[in-house]
């Protein structure tokens, strides 16, 4: 037996068990090793006169440029983390054999959630919908830049709270205390988003929840890929309200809150609407019923060391 492979003792047990660094420990290093990738990218960004924070709304260009750069810190930190399990960095839920039909059937179950939410919101008179009157060539650079951007923005909060952290975690914990904790860190990341409200956090928790169920039913990260990439690019381009407390520019449609703010979601924008709470129902009940659990996903979350290099 080599010295490497002897069980740890002593105070050694407090970072170290059986498989090695504990998950708490190797969850808390995986954000460290963001933070200064992030940190380091923000420095450089300002340097050039290009901040990662915009001031005012969002625009598609700043918002894809921003999100390549926090999407290289994800696969960073994801890499390293990887190195250190000594586990492939595919293993924490890239792998996967049906991953862009999986990508097609999650973005399409968000597109349509979604419109559905804001069809209610308008029957119900809680909001007004109208054409954002932009011309025909300026809609559909926003509308691809939009949606590159929000494919970068799904696989960056996939990675990092549905990807490492929730792979990890419950190779310690059951899958439900994984996911729990996992959609906690998410909706404490929205904190700093202005304009978010105490109702869009819960519901930032609960898409994080409904996001966990699809990882673990079909063992990758694809299916809620797809669904976070639509959700946001028809909250953002298609209908034009705010986002998570966050307004844009270069949208289809322009939609305003009217009413009272636990139906209409008020500055927040939809996720902040008591009616997303029964259309995230509605997606866990779909994840269901169309994705059947198989073998490949219950051994992706119960800790399955797939050895390769990093």
């Amino acid at each position: 037996m080599t010295t490497s492979s002897l069980p740890p003792s002593g105070w050694q047990r407090l970072f170290r068990g059986p498989d090695g660094l504990r998950a708490g420990w190797a969850v808390a290093l995986f954000f460290v090793i963001l933070a200064v990738v992030v940190a380091v990218l923000d420095h450089i960004a300002y340097l050039l006169h290009y901040p990662l924070q915009p001031h005012g709304a969002l625009t598609p260009t700043h918002m894809l440029v921003t999100e390549a750069m926090l999407c290289f810190g994800a696969l960073v930190a994801t890499l390293c983390m990887a190195r250190i399990d000594k586990r492939a960095w595919t293993s924490y839920g890239l792998r996967s054999r049906r991953g862009w039909a999986h990508f097609g059937q999650g973005a399409l179950c968000g597109l349509l959630v979604l419109a559905a939410v804001m069809g209610v919101l308008w029957l119900s008179h809680a909001a007004s919908i109208t054409f954002s009157g932009a011309g025909a060539w300026s809609l559909v650079r926003s509308g691809v830049v939009w949606a590159l951007a929000f494919c970068l923005v799904a696989a960056t909060e996939e990675l990092t709270f549905r990807g490492f952290v929730f792979f990890r975690l419950s190779h310690a914990l059951k899958p439900v205390a994984a996911a729990v904790v996992a959609s906690i860190l998410f909706a404490c990341a929205h904190l700093s988003n202005h304009g978010e409200s105490l109702a869009g956090l819960i519901q930032v928790a609960a898409f994080g929840l409904v996001a966990c169920l699809a990882v673990w039913r079909t063992g990758s990260l694809w299916w809620a890929m797809g669904l976070h990439a639509a959700w946001d690019w028809s909250e953002t381009f298609l209908f034009g309200t705010a986002d998570s407390g966050l307004a844009a520019t270069g949208h289809l449609l322009t939609s305003q809150p009217v009413g009272p703010v636990w139906l209409s979601g008020g500055t927040v924008g939809p996720e902040g609407s008591v009616i997303v709470f029964p259309a995230l129902l509605v997606v866990a009940l779909v994840i269901v019923w169309t994705l059947p659990r198989t073998q490949g996903s219950s051994t992706a979350t119960s800790g399955n060391r797939a050895r390769g290099g990093a």
